[in-house]
């Protein structure tokens, strides 16, 4: 990492590893325009194709409106999880939760909708200060030339992809400098995985859809409890491959 020593390697490092999703916020820590600023002008650095920074970001102050965004949320928790996903593929997923009793509660927080309850915002749920929206221009093809914009897609070429994966890269950007400054975060998308709610939040927020698209929300907020335990995650070794698909690789040790 150019220009960094030592210790400031292993804090980021520590850093990425201590970030983990907040759903339950104190409502009476309100979070400051200055934090809120450093958080988008971090989201704001991150890589996109051409620098073309295709994205958007709406602060969602209104708490008619933010309420709305998280019935939505809720609502398709409940048609997802509670209705279409079988409760043994719920348990599949959530099996590395050892403690059962914690288990069945996640499962009811899913197949219920509470799971998305902070979205709304409302003190009684815990709900999040700051919720974002972000939106990402739909005709951006990765390439500055004139001849190209607005295509969407040319010999080959994947246009509204580029700017899904620009805004995947700010969200990830905005939620570790959330952490560094001791605030908590969690981005969703279950609100926006339908034509339908897609077209709804961008009719309430004013989004020129389809030529800007939500594709993510992000809630913001002080955590009201510590959390300092998330899902195990996979190792290099089990999600790297040396060459081809399969031949896993076996990094060598200092």
């Amino acid at each position: 990492m150019p220009g960094a020593n030592e210790s400031e390697s292993r804090l980021l490092l520590k850093l990425i590893k201590e970030r983990h999703a907040i759903r339950d916020y104190d409502t009476k820590r309100m979070v400051s325009d200055e934090l809120l600023y450093q958080i988008i002008e971090a989201g704001g650095y991150a890589p996109s194709a051409e620098n073309q920074q295709p994205w958007r970001l709406i602060i969602v102050r209104d708490r008619a409106k933010q309420r709305r965004i998280g019935e939505i949320a809720v609502d398709r928790t409940i048609e997802l999880f509670g209705r279409i996903t079988p409760r043994q593929e719920l348990e599949r997923r959530l099996d590395y939760v050892q403690a059962i009793p914690s288990r069945e509660r996640t499962i009811d927080w899913l197949i219920t909708g509470r799971r998305f309850e902070y979205i709304k915002g409302e003190p009684e749920t815990d709900g999040a200060p700051i919720l974002l929206v972000l939106a990402v221009e739909s005709t951006h093809v990765g390439n500055s030339q004139p001849t190209l914009r607005g295509t969407g897609g040319v010999y080959g070429w994947s246009s509204y992809r580029h700017a899904v994966i620009a805004g995947s890269m700010l969200m990830e950007n905005m939620m570790l400098a959330a952490t560094a400054l001791g605030l908590g975060s969690c981005v969703s998308s279950v609100q926006l995985d339908h034509f339908d709610d897609v077209r709804e939040i961008s009719e309430l927020l004013g989004i020129p859809h389809p030529h800007w698209v939500p594709i993510l929300c992000l809630a913001i907020g002080y955590a009201k409890y510590p959390r300092t335990r998330g899902p195990p995650r996979q190792t290099p070794e089990e999600i790297t491959f040396v060459d081809k698909w399969g031949a896993n690789w076996q990094p060598k040790r200092d």
